[in-house]
């Protein structure tokens, strides 16, 4: 406490001497205010995909440049502004055509055209990266991490939530680590530690565990490729070649550039690189999925909106962007060697042609999201040739055989002894584009960091990071995007900033009437537990051992039952749905764990002739805390009732409180 209060002291000074030199921009007038408004309402008429009367509503800029009726709005006068006026009720025309804006969301678009502000004022405020450049060099990551989350508590009038006791912290923590609770004997440990600096202790001895690498491992497979495979994948496929890799990335705290790199190139020069030419070699040989699948996992963005037209909501994601992406991995063709999955790359080829919804045809080019453009050293390659090699394919990807039967494409060998390698490479290009000096990169995986252990993106959804979804605290995701890349892109420093910062022990309960908002990050935020975690917990509780490799006796024997069942993770709404909980409820699978015979748990109560004393293991073993007082009663009197079938009774608690909210959540 005491070291919390000193760090407190140190950075309200800070704060102070940030507000001294950088004085806050006002946020009236500015058009992150309407544009929430504008999305909700307006863009499907007046966004990427459709421009009613050539207006498009997507940005600042094209918001001034109007429509077919010239300016929609005057500076300063709402009641001369089409912006605002066409939103009364009875206005004719009316907008939007078959809905009525709220008094309220008219008053804010009154307001905003009263203080615009024009962007040349704007460009006079300080940026994110401005902000960040403040905090003092020399600062601790997560010190910086509450600096600036209290700015914006102190900005708001916010009061923080009080921190969580070491009971939840171990929890805590042991979920967001391992993916499972901790057991009796790890909770017992750490309770009874008497040293001050226990919790970071523990931070560290979590995060350089096998149990670690191998629990995040199977959070980025999910992360990275989703739940089900492609091309007819499966998660034996993945065992065997993708997940051996992730597991390798985190406990050697392989640097992201690298792994970026891994996935993108796909050139393996050491037996444990193998296995990342899986993230590619799923896609089945489909370039708009390598693209989109790229666009997801590496740079926290979807691109699949701008295939057909820009993208609707979205100004700086053009249909130019979606197909030069794919350009990029327009020749790559999946072969195998003797080490297994690998990715060959052509060299010729790959010019494709794509249409807007007006019919205008263009031909695509090799160009990146931030505008970036490559050109072929040697010029538009049509026609392949060997020379063009630094590892030759099968002669017959230059010649290709003729097919069969009429229609049919021909049949190229796939199995080399060697992964073709061409002397320009448009995947290598692409990871220069996409990993060097390109902050996106830095902020995709900061923010996919920060969601899986605060509960919440900085950018939600966190695969959403446009223009239509801005950051809840930008300065802070430029401060930890910036020092990801200068630590060299290490992993397990940011989470360890993340897992010492003041709010990820906040607790979930905040005593005001009206809490703040969970994207304030000022209370801890309720985390639904995966799948895989959830089951994970559940053997736990009932005794299974837990090994240090992060495996858990009987894990895959009811494993697929809860997989099918449960959410991926980064849902965008948790919104638990009727087959969950059925699957809690009624369902056989969780009937048959607690039916087991050779769970410790079960065995070791059945044995207990104090009631009393099972009530309390009952809870520990599955909440982590003693029973209240209406708990301990009502649990007692149930027991009583039930001494002709003191198993069936004990089972039926058990199923009781593996079915609660408190027990189903990470909070």
């Amino acid at each position: 406490m005491v070291r919390y209060r000193l760090r407190t002291l140190k950075h309200r000074l800070i704060y102070f001497l940030i507000l001294a030199v950088l004085p806050l921009a006002g946020k009236a007038g500015q058009f992150d205010e309407i544009a929430p408004l504008l999305k909700e309402h307006c863009l499907k008429c007046h966004g990427g995909a459709k421009k009613n009367g050539d207006l498009d509503l997507r940005s600042l800029k094209s918001l001034l440049e109007g429509g077919e009726g010239g300016p929609v709005f005057v500076p300063g006068q709402p009641e001369k502004s089409r912006l605002v006026t066409q939103l009364h009720p009875g206005a004719d025309p009316h907008m939007p055509p078959k809905s009525q804006l709220s008094e309220a969301e008219i008053t804010l678009m009154q307001e905003w055209v009263t203080h615009f502000r024009s962007p040349e004022e704007i460009d006079n405020d300080p940026t994110p990266e401005d902000i960040a450049e403040t905090l003092p060099p020399g600062l601790q990551p997560e010190e910086a991490i509450d600096i600036l989350l209290e700015r914006d508590w102190d900005d708001k009038g916010i009061a923080p939530a009080s921190s969580i006791d070491d009971s939840s912290f171990i929890r805590r923590i042991t979920l967001d680590l391992l993916g499972r609770i901790p057991t009796r004997e790890e909770r017992t440990r750490f309770l009874a530690d008497t040293r001050p600096d226990k919790r970071l202790a523990r931070i560290d001895e979590l995060l350089n565990s096998k149990s670690h690498a191998h629990h995040f491992a199977e959070i980025f497979n999910l992360v990275l490729l989703g739940r089900s495979g492609s091309g007819g994948a499966t998660r034996a496929d993945r065992q065997k070649h993708f997940l051996p890799y992730l597991r390798w990335v985190f406990e050697t705290n392989r640097p992201w550039n690298k792994v970026g790199y891994d996935f993108i190139v796909g050139r393996p020069e050491t037996p444990e690189e193998q296995g990342a030419s899986w993230f590619l070699y799923e896609q089945n040989n489909d370039s708009g999925k390598m693209a989109t699948s790229t666009a997801t996992a590496l740079l926290g963005t979807q691109l699949q909106c701008a295939q057909c037209h820009d993208h609707p909501i979205a100004p700086e994601i053009e249909q130019k962007h979606y197909w030069g992406l794919v350009a990029f991995f327009d020749r790559t063709r999946n072969v195998r060697t003797k080490n297994g999955p690998g990715l060959g790359e052509r060299a010729a080829g790959g010019y494709n042609k794509f249409a807007n919804l007006e019919g205008e045809s263009s031909e695509s080019e090799l160009i990146f999201l931030t505008g970036q453009t490559v050109v072929e050293p040697e010029g538009r390659q049509d026609k392949d040739d060997m020379k063009n090699y630094l590892v030759g394919p099968p002669g017959d990807w230059i010649t290709p055989p003729k097919p069969k039967k009429k229609g049919d494409k021909p049949v190229i060998t796939t199995e080399v002894e060697q992964v073709p390698l061409p002397k320009f490479s448009r995947r290598k290009e692409l990871a220069r584009l996409a990993l060097d000096n390109n902050p996106a990169f830095s902020k995709a995986l900061v923010n996919r960091l920060w969601a899986i252990l605060i509960g919440r993106g900085i950018v939600h959804p966190v695969d959403k990071m446009n223009s239509a979804h801005p950051p809840s605290h930008p300065a802070l995701l430029a401060w930890l995007a910036k020092d990801f890349a200068a630590s060299g892109f290490d992993v397990r420093r940011t989470c360890r900033a993340i897992l010492r910062s003041r709010a990820y022990a906040l607790s979930t309960i905040h005593p005001a009437e009206t809490p703040p908002a969970v994207n304030s990050f000022a209370r801890g935020i309720d985390k639904p537990l995966p799948a895989e975690a959830l089951y994970r917990s559940i053997l736990v509780a009932l005794g299974s051992e837990a090994h240090e490799n992060g495996t858990i006796d009987q894990e895959n024997t009811y494993r697929d039952g809860f997989v099918k069942t449960y959410p991926d993770i980064f849902a965008e709404n948790f919104s638990p749905s009727v087959q969950q909980a059925m699957f809690a409820a009624n369902g056989k699978v969780v009937e048959k764990i607690l039916s087991s015979a050779n769970l410790p748990l079960l065995s070791r109560l059945n044995e207990s002739g104090d009631n009393g004393s099972l009530t309390e293991e009952l809870f520990l073993a599955t909440l982590g805390r003693v029973p209240d007082h209406e708990e301990r009663t009502q649990t007692l009197s149930y027991l009583m009732e039930r001494t002709d079938r003191p198993s069936a009774a004990i089972r039926q608690i058990l199923w009781a409180l593996l079915n609660s909210a408190e027990f189903r959540m990470n909070h």
